[in-house]
């Protein structure tokens, strides 16, 4: 079951009654991050390692691992916050070059050394942390990844969301359950960001695909 949390037009700067990037689909509900991590199980997602593109300050990995104790859970980042983008981008959107890097002063989250980053997944003996550019990444199998259950993606911007599909196609799986944390379904102004670059994909691969969520954050099953 999904929890229904309704990403209204007057929160917005931006909105479009016709989502332009995926116009077929008209629910534009959206769930928080833990409530991804409880629904995995319930997309018969039964076995399989989760991956997360984009860890910041190790919040939602942290969530996952727990939800999951027996499934390897995977974080990829550098760490060095967002890049510059090629696409347009809102001013209001944050997203400058640098955006949730460690030290970055606009988030007190990141306000400390990757050693102290990282002994925040100590604990968790399920947790493995990836400090790597999202572009330069290797063959899964040389990390340990497996079969991939679900994915979770908060890299913002279109080039990096790019990379992490393409990193996905060289892992196995059949049907994965994915979130993308800064979707931004039905607003023009992140046309050219995540959606995008979903929906390139999916057409690329010709990957069938369930799209449950297309609000602020989107969430989707896709079948290989």
């Amino acid at each position: 079951m999904l929890y229904e949390h309704r990403w209204l037009r007057h929160e917005t700067p931006s909105w479009s009654e016709l989502d332009n990037i995926f116009p077929e689909v008209e629910n534009c509900s959206w769930s928080f991050c833990d409530e991804f991590a409880e629904n995995i199980k319930g997309y018969s997602m039964s076995e399989g390692d989760i991956l997360e593109f984009g860890v910041a300050c190790m919040g939602t990995i942290t969530n996952l691992a727990e939800f999951h104790p027996t499934r390897k859970v995977f974080g990829i980042d550098h760490f060095k916050g967002l890049e510059e983008t090629n696409q347009p981008t809102p001013e209001y959107a944050g997203w400058y070059p640098g955006a949730f890097a460690l030290g970055d002063p606009n988030h007190s989250g990141m306000q400390c050394t990757l050693e102290e980053l990282l002994d925040r997944v100590k604990s968790y003996d399920n947790v493995n942390i990836i400090v790597e550019d999202i572009h330069d990444l290797k063959d899964p199998t040389e990390y340990g990844i497996a079969k991939v259950s679900a994915v979770h993606i908060d890299v913002d911007i279109y080039e990096p969301t790019v990379s992490a599909l393409n990193f996905l196609d060289k892992c196995e799986w059949d049907k994965i359950y994915m979130r993308f944390d800064d979707w931004h379904g039905h607003e023009p102004d992140y046309d050219n960001h995540e959606r995008l670059a979903c929906r390139e994909w999916l057409t690329k691969n010709n990957y069938k695909y369930e799209l449950m969520e297309n609000g602020l954050a989107g969430m989707m099953v896709v079948f290989r």
